[in-house]
């Protein structure tokens, strides 16, 4: 896990010094960092910037960067299209989600969804697990979030549709030259709706797959739609 690494929303310039506020500050704080000592920031722009706290007070921290490198690698869009489940479950979702590598999270009410919308405090949390769980795993570009319409209403996408279908083939025998962006479909607690299958299937052009053998729920089925997409495509 890295160890003191810091969220600023802005790009990294080498000689130049941040101020570190509210939040951040506070990790900061709780971590125990002191003047002089050297940490990490992230912008989720895939800079890493290496750091040393010139100076600390209640109301901001100043950081001198002195290093920073860029992931430029190319990697692999991957959506996790997500029918809301109850809080406690989407929560487990986003928080492993960032760590397997999700680029965006849509989030739509699903017909079989218990939960249809967001309080403002609700999507502040998410976001928040987001931005924790970025800086924990080691990421350096941080995942998006978008609050989607029901799913009939949405247009045709691009890219490599896929729902899990336990009659389907299993994913790892599907052909592996997908075209980006990968979007993984997945239900709430009681699954897609019939309708929702056949709007996948006809008008979005989605093809089943199946992770397992046995029935999994919401938050098991997308960790492991996941987990089995970075492996196998």
């Amino acid at each position: 896990m890295p160890h003191d690494r810091f969220y600023f929303p802005a790009p990294l310039i080498t000689g130049e010094t941040i101020s570190l506020k509210e939040a951040e500050l506070h990790h900061l704080q709780v971590q125990k960092v002191r003047v002089g000592d050297e940490v990490e920031v992230v912008n989720g722009r895939r800079q890493l910037g290496l750091a040393t706290v010139r100076s600390l007070d209640k109301a901001q921290a100043l950081l001198h960067i002195h290093a920073i490198t860029t992931d430029s690698s190319v990697q692999r869009t991957i959506i996790l299209a997500q029918a809301i489940p109850k809080m406690n479950h989407l929560e487990w979702i986003i928080e492993k989600g960032v760590e397997l590598g999700v680029t965006s999270f849509w989030l739509f009410p699903g017909m079989y969804s218990e939960k249809t919308d967001f309080s403002e405090n609700q999507r502040t949390r998410l976001n928040h697990l987001i931005l924790s769980a970025m800086k924990q795993c080691g990421r350096l570009d941080l995942t998006t979030i978008e609050f989607k319409p029901r799913l009939l209403d949405w247009s045709p996408q691009k890219g490599t549709l896929l729902y899990g279908d336990l009659e389907a083939p299993y994913l790892w025998t599907i052909n592996p030259t997908l075209q980006d962006p990968i979007i993984l479909f997945i239900g709430p607690e009681r699954g897609l709706h019939s309708q929702e299958i056949t709007f996948l299937n006809g008008s979005m052009g989605a093809k089943g797959v199946k992770f397992h053998p046995n029935t999994l729920r919401t938050e098991t089925a997308s960790l492991v739609g996941l987990s089995l997409i970075q492996a196998f495509l």
